[in-house]
């Protein structure tokens, strides 16, 4: 089972000292004047896991809708899939004069030291979509994600009915919010239900590539029929898993996803995907930039605005509109 790289390595930890030096000087930077166009609120930077997935350009394309509705100014940055490189996207916004921040970690724990170097400097933070586990955020936009595990544990008991069987579980990036949370609320109900039983679980990242390398290994240590169902966290790990596994003649298996992309839709018309669990990155990156800017002009602000999380299956699919 792989294990994440952190922050804590030589070149990642040389950019948090400087990161760290650099906010020591960054006190008023809450208070400084806005330019033309941002509403006399400052400038509001942004942080994205990766720019590589069309879950969060998504969102991207939220905030952004939602900054120019606003008037205010935007700055998105990627953060390539990589801790030290969120940190030193986190930096380069601060000395950029940024009056607060969106941060949408890759891992939970890794941030924890530019939020609190943040807070310092009185620049507040937001957190979008994943969770940070530590230092103090002015609230949180996104999914309930142990909602969506229970979404998923429910459908996949109704599915395989009282015999049960095995199944494959596809988790998403170690160590960040949705990964433990979706893994936890899954859980909660496959403890009432002895009868399914998890024969494999892995770490694909959220990713494509890396899903379907994992689901190609896993189809040689099973025989076809002795695997009922594959549940992944996210679709773009689902689809490809549901395209290994009929390759190799798992025609009976069921295969849910998580994010409720278009292909995600299409496939649960067609039966390549059972289920999917809809959630909205636009609407999130939208609330995002909305509960910032609330924050900003001295408003009080919810601390949690969760947005809906829809199961989707065929017989619900043209009901509702992809999320991406």
């Amino acid at each position: 089972m792989p294990t994440i790289q952190r922050f804590q390595r030589p070149g990642a930890l040389l950019i948090l000292a400087l990161f760290l030096q650099g906010c020591g000087d960054q006190a008023d930077v809450a208070s400084r004047p806005g330019g033309e166009g941002s509403g006399g609120l400052g400038k509001i930077g942004a942080v994205l896991p990766t720019f590589n997935h069309p879950f969060f350009l998504a969102q991207k394309e939220g905030m952004e809708a939602k900054a120019k509705e606003l008037g205010l100014e935007l700055d998105v940055r990627d953060g390539q899939d990589d801790d030290a490189k969120q940190i030193g996207q986190i930096e380069t916004l601060i000395n950029l004069g940024c009056a607060g921040l969106i941060l949408c970690p890759r891992d939970e724990e890794a941030l924890i030291p530019a939020v609190e170097a943040a807070n310092r400097a009185n620049i507040p933070i937001l957190a979008l979509n994943r969770r940070i586990n530590g230092g103090e955020v002015v609230g949180y936009v996104g999914a309930d994600d142990s909602e969506g595990g229970v979404l998923q544990g429910q459908e996949l008991v109704r599915m395989l009915g009282p015999e049960g069987g095995k199944i494959i579980y596809l988790e998403g990036t170690e160590g960040s919010s949705p990964q433990r949370n979706r893994a936890a609320g899954l859980m909660a109900v496959l403890d009432k239900h002895p009868e399914i039983t998890i024969a494999d679980r892995r770490f694909a990242g959220f990713q494509e590539d890396k899903a379907k390398s994992v689901m190609t290994d896993l189809v040689r240590r099973f025989q076809p029929g002795e695997i009922r169902a594959v549940v992944a966290q996210s679709d773009e790990m689902a689809l490809p898993a549901a395209e290994v596994a009929r390759s190799e003649g798992w025609n009976d298996v069921v295969v849910l996803g998580f994010d409720g992309g278009k292909t995600a839709f299409d496939a649960v018309r067609d039966g390549r995907l059972r289920a999917t669990i809809l959630q909205d990155p636009r609407e999130q990156g939208a609330k995002a930039v909305e509960s910032l800017a609330a924050k900003l002009k001295g408003e009080t602000v919810d601390q949690e605005v969760v947005t809906p999380l829809r199961l989707i299956t065929k017989a619900n699919v043209d009901e509702f509109q992809p999320s991406y």
